[in-house]
């Protein structure tokens, strides 16, 4: 497949914090598949999705233990 797409996946304690940068003028999608966490002042959890857009920064906190997918894409 031949897209302008990173998919990350990560492991995340309760408790933990990570942050990512989003470039200008792309879009995230982050899925917890286990647990709950706080994305940017917003809770999701399992199995929520977040659609994510004219954003710079994602703070990611795990409210439980989590397990997550997050997809990086051009527009």
């Amino acid at each position: 497949m031949r897209t302008d797409a990173r998919v990350l996946g990560a492991t995340l304690k309760a408790g933990d914090t990570v942050d990512y940068a989003l470039a200008d003028g792309r879009y995230a999608y982050l899925v917890p598949s286990t647990g709950s966490v706080e994305i940017n002042g917003i809770r999701l959890d399992t199995r929520d999705g977040a659609a994510i857009r004219d954003e710079k920064a994602l703070r990611i906190t795990a409210i439980e233990d989590a397990e997550l997918v997050l997809v990086d894409t051009a527009p």
